[in-house]
């Protein structure tokens, strides 16, 4: 089997062109799915209401009552709702009220429920549920950035062209951020927060197993741009749940400081891994710095593997002592 790289030679710019704008319009029909479906359904509601209101003229025709159009349109479900809600919103704030207050005396005396605090930096570095999640962002996101940023060498010493892998990561990145949104979609229809740590949990897992599959003897590469493409889609999405994770558990005040603080370690872990990588690299290479074949990177990939599968670890222990708040939070 060739590679993409070979495949693309037989497109035409055009083509090319035409289906790079494709997958980036794509995204688009979700909400236009959305809208559309909210529409017909919005319809579909109208013409029974309507259908309701002939059968009730009907009837009140044939028993021989005056009919007034007013009282049948009084009787429509949406003021009837209104009239349920306005009824028992009262009530209702008083519950949220005295959850709130149960809440706040939870979070005083339990330290996995206190995510939901309004924290700062100083408290947050004394957590561990941030160093936790610090080394899980560093096991994963980071190590998949000085995986991108070592693409070109990655390729030149397979034998290939780092275009093709770099355009693959990208596009696998960028959709990767949409996975999220998605789900947290069809997950909040059935009335349910999604645990963050737990989607995680099933992103870093992916991605550890991704580096060791760059290890198999593959002539023709696929393995490679297989691994690539997981590692972006999954390195993708932990990006974007990062925002979400880090507001839910040290709070929506500081939360500009608390993330950056968070991504502190992307610098350092480039400087670290990317080192590491570059002495493996410089090891196993010719006289001229030049490295060829699969011992280039084996050793590389093998640590990187071993470290994601950690952080797939710590990331497990970070749901569970946040399992309780998320269970809480089904309504």
């Amino acid at each position: 089997m060739g590679s993409i790289g070979s495949t693309s030679c037989l497109l035409s710019p055009f083509a090319g062109a035409v289906g790079m704008l494709t997958l980036l319009l794509a995204p688009l029909l979700i909400p236009i799915g959305l809208g559309l479906r909210h529409q017909i359904k919005q319809l579909a509601e109208e013409k029974v209401h309507i259908e309701e209101i002939n059968n009730v003229s009907m009837d009140k025709m044939e028993s021989g009552v005056k009919l007034d159009i007013s009282e049948i349109i009084s009787e429509s479900p949406s003021e009837s709702f209104e009239l349920s809600f306005s009824s028992t919103s009262e009530e209702f704030n008083g519950e949220i009220r005295e959850s709130n207050n149960g809440d706040d005396r939870i979070s005083e005396t339990n330290e996995v429920i206190s995510v939901i605090e309004e924290i700062g930096v100083k408290v947050m570095l004394r957590r561990l549920n941030f160093w936790l999640y610090f080394f899980v962002y560093l096991f994963g996101v980071t190590l998949a950035l000085v995986f991108f940023n070592n693409l070109g060498q990655i390729a030149e010493s397979r034998g290939r062209s780092a275009s093709s892998l770099v355009s693959l990561s990208s596009s696998f990145g960028f959709f990767g951020r949409l996975v999220p949104s998605i789900v947290e979609y069809f997950v909040s229809r059935r009335k349910y927060m999604i645990s963050r740590p737990a989607f995680v949990v099933a992103l870093m897992a992916p991605t550890g197993a991704a580096f060791f599959l760059l290890l198999a003897n593959d002539t023709s590469v696929l393995w490679l741009y297989i691994s690539t493409a997981i590692i972006g889609v999954c390195s993708g999405a932990i990006t974007t749940i990062s925002v979400s994770l880090t507001t839910e558990l040290f709070g929506t005040k500081n939360f500009g400081v608390n993330h950056n603080v968070l991504v502190v370690n992307i610098p350092i872990g480039s400087l670290l891994f990317g080192y590491l990588a570059a002495v493996v690299y410089h090891k196993e290479g010719n006289a001229e710095g030049k490295c060829f074949g699969m011992e280039c990177y084996r050793k590389t990939f093998s640590l990187w593997g071993a470290l994601c599968f950690i952080g797939t670890f710590l990331a497990l222990i970070l749901y569970a002592r946040t399992r309780k708040f998320y269970n809480s939070q089904r309504s």
